[in-house]
Order: C-alpha cells, then structure tokens, then sequence
C-alpha cells in the first residue's frame, strides 16, 4: 500500500511538472528593444523641438534658420521663425545675417514684438499669433510621458514572469497584487490593452492642436494670395508629427508583441 503511494505521489509530482513546464512562454527580446529604440527616439525629438528653437541667451543669434521651428516664414528679405517659447526674425542676406528673437511663453502677437520688429506688422491668422505657443506648451506633458515610458520598458527588461501577461487582465493590472514584485506589476501595466489605449488618447490630446493649429494657419496664409509671402511648416513641427508616430505606434506593439520575460521565475516575492 505504501509502495502504490510512493509511486502515486511521484507520478503526481512529474504530471505537475510537465504542466508548469508547458505554462512557461519565454518571449523573444526583439520587440521590447525595437519598443525601447522607438520611445528612446521619440523622446529625443521632443526634447529638441522643445529646447532648439528660441535661443536661451539673446546675444545667441547666430544659425537662426537651422533651429527647430513649429513653423517658418518669409517676408522679401527677412525671414521669421516661430516657436514655443518665442519667435525670432532674420535677414536672409549673407552679409548681414544678424537677428531679432523675443523670449516669452504664451506670446501672442502683435502685443510680445518688440518696437520696430517687423514680425508685429504681419498679418497672421489667430491659429498662429493667438494659439501657436500654448498648443506647443503642450508637448511638454508629452515629453514627460515619453520619458516614464522609457524608462518602465528599461525596469521591465526580463520582467519575471513564466509567460505574457494578458492584455486584458485590469485586476493586476490596476491593483498589485501582495506578493507580485514591481516590475512584474509594470509589465502588467504595460501589456494592458486599455492603459494603452488610455495613453494614446493622452499623447494624442496634447500632441494634435499644436500639429493641426499649424498647419490650419499655414493655409489661411497661403489663401492670401499674398506673393512676397512664403510660409512653411518648421522641421520642429515635423519631429512632432513623427515623434507621434513613433509613440502611438510603441502602445500598439507592447500588447501585440510583448515585452522580455524570464519565464523561470515566478514574478512573486517569497
């Protein structure tokens, strides 16, 4: 009787082990890099287009055309840059390359021009003299947002876990559980389908006034007609758009693909 036990109890143990084993999911690491170098550029670019337009030093005037603007224009000779923090106005003659900026958050035109800078007698539309540098305030909070994301996918680099948490599980998710360490509790968070769709709808919404008031006030000036006028989007305005991109596309392939797990440990805290 003790025998058959023994041999019970063994066969039970194998059973349980062959079990566990086929639960355990161990993840590739492509995705969680590709996911790394995606928000690591993204950040990146919004870093530069928050920081690189206005100069911080007003004697720094120099390579004013080269900075990351949210939108550039043209007047004959002289050529304006419009950012977050400010604007600035340039010759475009070599011989005289010098220039203008105003340093201001939240400026409005024609009222933050300084006395005699041309820029105050351009008509422009609202979306650009009213609207421009409080909707690319906003890609501050984006900036923030790139960086935590950041650095969660770093702390969740060979999260423990024997396979991928579910997309749709809110209970770990939202609460942590007692035992679950940390960075199981943010792979969690991570792989959630709604946390994703929650972000996308953040980055979206401080991300698309600055993106859509330029370009609506890039084509009222273009309806002008006006010929000695040239008006374009900046190359900030562009990193924006793509920094965007890359985010929005970062929160649909954490869930599709995954994050990097080691599937040995059980993502508990004994």
């Amino acid at each position: 009787m003790g025998s058959h036990s023994r041999s019970h109890s063994r066969s039970h143990h194998r059973s349980n082990s062959r079990s566990n084993s086929s639960d355990k999911i161990q993840n590739t690491p492509y995705n969680h890099f590709i996911c790394i170098f995606l928000t690591f550029i993204s950040t990146l670019f919004l870093f530069l287009v928050i920081l690189y337009n206005v100069p911080f030093s007003s004697d720094d005037t120099g390579g004013l055309k080269d900075r990351l603007w949210l939108l550039k224009l043209k007047d004959r000779s002289t050529e304006y840059g419009f950012g977050i923090w400010g604007f600035c106005s340039w010759s475009t003659n070599s011989r005289n390359p010098g220039g203008t900026c105003t340093k201001k958050s939240f400026w409005k035109l024609p009222g933050d021009a300084v006395r005699g800078d041309g820029i105050g007698n351009l008509n422009l539309p609202p979306e650009i003299s009213k609207s421009l540098s409080i909707s690319g305030f906003f890609l501050v909070f984006v900036l923030i947002s790139s960086v935590f994301l950041l650095l969660s996918l770093f702390l969740t680099l060979r999260f423990h876990y024997p396979n991928q948490p579910s997309m749709t599980d809110n209970r770990h998710a939202f609460k942590k559980g007692r035992k679950m360490l940390w960075r199981t509790f943010l792979a969690f968070q991570l792989r959630n389908v709604w946390l994703r769709l929650l972000t996308s709808i953040w980055i979206l919404a401080f991300t698309l006034p600055v993106i859509v008031i330029s370009v609506v006030g890039v084509n009222k000036i273009k309806d002008l007609g006006n010929n000695n006028v040239v008006v374009k989007l900046g190359s900030g305005w562009i990193m924006a758009l793509v920094s965007i991109i890359l985010l929005i596309s970062v929160q649909i392939a954490i869930p599709m693909g995954g994050l990097w797990n080691n599937s040995n440990r059980s993502g508990r805290d004994h």
